[in-house]
């Protein structure tokens, strides 16, 4: 590449594939895309080596691992009850579906489990999502919903060196629907019917565009309202949220965003081996809740400085997020949903978070060697208060079970140097982060005082990446990194010495692109992942080591021998094996060998579409001696295999003045299949009912 790139308004000169992707991105009229010629354009700043990117399709196929995005459209179909319900259409991504609305998302990858989708690195718009992205990374709260997303970015290998800790098996970004140029007005009902007459109300209102040359304003408002099939399921959730972007000038820019988050609901919870083969869509746990709420904070300054130095290109930006969130799961004792509860609990959790990061790129571009560095620090600092209350039944009497306090503090510095070369064919990117956390903890367990702890944990974690575009419809990729995930709060209270857990993880893959309606993504993997936190002998120990290997592939055909139609496949083969303890050798609970999706879209008499996509998931274990029986209260045994179905069609209307009314209506779990998974989290004997089949119909009005 000769020359310098230049963008937000100042001339450039770019290459042909260059110019060609931010020619997409900018709409830039054909003729004006051309090699070589000095043009006027703006566009936003994107930082250059960015893992995440903006996820478009050029940018996927040029990804050095593996990596999948959930589209606008699976997203919108009728039959789609939830975020995790769409992101199970992905190879390697398993859920566990305990309400069929996606508020409390139960996420695996590869085999990675662990409650409240603990081991997965969750984003939202690049911004972490966890109650504490440190020292509590799972999701017991999920301030995202369906309507406010459109599309979901799956990196499952290739991202640690940037996007740290908590990324063994990869990183899920919930990508926001984009601000409009043109001022524009969404309104949107979903209504979701169940079996006994229960419903379930998705309504949204988005308004957004262009307030004068420089700013643009999006308001989200979403609510769901309901009850989503099961008795004792009453739910209320409410997203408010307000985006920005503001181009200060032609170098500069500050995106923003502010959000209340509300969610209370009834949970209905895992049930007796008899009641579940009696009616599994009933609850024998009705003192179960949930409730939490979040206000959330972000914002990101960008800057594009051109030619520094030696430098052709040079670019900073400097994310800033906090939030401040309340959760808590209110739930009756014993835990076995055949008894009769003697005690009530609750365990509220408080989390003030904050959180800063800086990066800066550095580009050289050459006639036969191109690099860019990319340079990036993080701070993030947690407090969690972290309570557990219980009062006896029959007497009236509470007493404070825990009261613990946890200051965590994380930081990170990386950096990379993406090297091009051979006429851009070639990408080789090494890359290192260090991380260094401080979790510091006081408190007490039923009114006694334990002795402060304070954890240090630090890790170096090596990366590299290579992609190489072998001929036109050929793409290669190799990546190797080091990963971690940090001690957990509850995980330090006792005396020990704990660490973070490490992984190693290796893959290798290719896409292959004969045609421009024919692409085939095939991938292989291999994760050791050692020191994993156990609890033995009363304290919390890194004795647990797991491997997790497989085969991932994905096909996209669009036949021209049918006008209109989409065709997607994918399959998952996971050997997820112990390889410490008593049970060395046994499967990995909760890891399905053969998972296998299929979906058609076809879009016909110029306003309709139909699709239709079904989904198998082998059996698993559920515990970790592998037992094929159930028990008496049904905590182990093996959990069984399934087939899901399901479909939608949907009619487009476009009205006068560019407002366009789309109605639709889907079936989940079409022929309903009936199936369950072990008991989770606040409820974790019993076998928890999937849900069942049922019908949505759905209306869109744009204007």
């Amino acid at each position: 590449m000769t020359g310098n790139h230049r963008r937000l308004g100042i001339t450039a000169v770019l290459s042909a594939a260059a110019f060609a992707q931010l020619a997409q991105a900018s709409e830039i009229e054909p003729d004006q895309q051309q090699n070589g010629h000095e043009v006027q354009m703006l566009a936003p700043v994107v930082i250059q080596g960015d893992v995440l990117g903006s996820a478009s399709e050029e940018e996927v196929r040029r990804y050095a691992g593996s990596r999948s995005v959930v589209q606008a459209q699976a997203l919108e179909g009728a039959s789609v009850r939830g975020l995790d319900d769409a992101l199970q259409r992905v190879p390697g991504v398993k859920i566990f579906d305990e309400t069929g609305t996606g508020v409390l998302p139960q996420l695996s990858v590869r085999g990675l489990y662990e409650s409240r989708s603990g081991r997965v690195q969750a984003l939202s718009d690049g911004i972490p999502l966890a109650l504490a992205p440190y020292g509590q990374t799972s999701l017991s709260l999920f301030p995202q919903t369906l309507a406010t997303v459109e599309r979901i970015d799956i990196v499952r290998g290739g991202a640690s060196v940037q996007y740290g800790p908590n990324n063994v098996g990869g990183v899920v970004n919930f990508i926001s629907r984009p601000i409009p140029e043109k001022w524009e007005t969404s309104l949107s009902q979903r209504i979701t019917f169940a079996p006994a007459g229960r419903q379930l109300y998705d309504s949204y209102l988005g308004t957004g565009g262009r307030l004068s040359d420089n700013l643009r304003l999006q308001l989200d408002l979403n609510t769901i309202t309901g009850e989503y099939g099961r008795e004792h399921s009453e739910t209320d959730v409410q997203n408010y949220r307000l985006r920005g972007e503001w181009d200060i000038d032609d170098t500069r820019r500050l995106s923003f965003g502010v959000q209340r988050y509300i969610a209370d609901m009834e949970l209905a919870g895992a049930l007796s081996v008899a009641d579940y083969k009696d009616d599994p869509r009933q609850s024998t746990r009705n003192m179960d809740s949930f409730e939490g709420d979040s206000d959330r904070l972000w914002g990101t300054y960008s800057q594009y400085f051109g030619a520094v130095g030696p430098f052709d290109d040079v670019e900073f930006s400097w994310t800033n997020f906090a939030h401040n969130s309340y959760r808590n799961f209110l739930i009756g004792l014993p835990f076995d949903p055949a008894a009769t509860p003697t005690n009530f609990q609750d365990a509220p959790r408080d989390f003030r978070v904050w959180g800063s990061e800086p990066r800066v790129s550095l580009s050289l571009y050459g006639d036969d060697v191109s690099q860019t560095w990319l340079l990036g620090a993080r701070l993030v600092k947690e407090n969690v208060d972290f309570d557990v209350n219980n009062q006896d039944l029959a007497t009236g009497a509470t007493r404070v079970v825990r009261d613990w306090v946890f200051d965590t503090e994380g930081k990170a510095a990386y950096v990379s140097n993406e090297i091009i070369l051979l006429d851009e064919r070639l990408t080789i990117t090494p890359g290192l982060r260090y991380e260094h956390a401080t979790m510091e903890y006081e408190g007490s367990v039923n009114g006694t005082v334990q002795t402060p702890q304070k954890n240090v944990a630090e890790e170096w974690l090596p990366g590299l990446t290579v992609g190489y575009q072998a001929t036109d419809d050929w793409f290669v990729y190799a990546n190797a990194q080091r990963s971690l995930r940090l001690p957990q709060v509850f995980q330090i209270v006792r005396d020990g010495v704990v660490q973070a857990e490490i992984s190693r993880n290796y893959e290798i893959g290719t896409r292959f692109t004969p045609m421009a309606a024919l692409r085939i993504d095939v991938g292989v993997y291999r994760i050791d992942f050692d020191d994993q936190i156990v609890f033995a002998n009363g304290s919390f120990r890194n004795l647990g080591s797991t491997r997790h290997q497989g085969l991932e592939t994905e096909a996209f055909w669009t036949p021209a021998a049918v006008p209109g139609l989409d065709l997607h496949a994918s399959y998952a083969y996971l050997d997820a094996e112990q390889r410490a303890g008593a049970f060395k050798g046994k499967e990995v609970p909760y890891s399905s060998k053969h998972q296998f999706s299929v979906d058609a879209r076809y879009r016909f008499a110029g306003s309709w579409t139909y699709q239709i996509d079904g989904l198998y998931v082998s059996s698993a274990y559920s515990d970790s001696a592998n037992s094929q029986e159930e028990n008496a209260t049904a905590s182990v045994g093996e959990l069984p295999a399934y087939w899901v179905w399901n479909t939608a069609i949907e009619r487009e209307f476009k009205l006068q003045d560019e407002r366009v009314l789309t109605t639709s209506a889907g079936v989940s779990n079409l022929f309903d299949r009936r199936y369950y998974f072990r008991g989770i989290d606040t409820s974790p004997l019993g076998r928890q009912p999937a849900p069942g089949r049922t019908l949505t119909v759905a209306m869109n009005y744009r204007f």
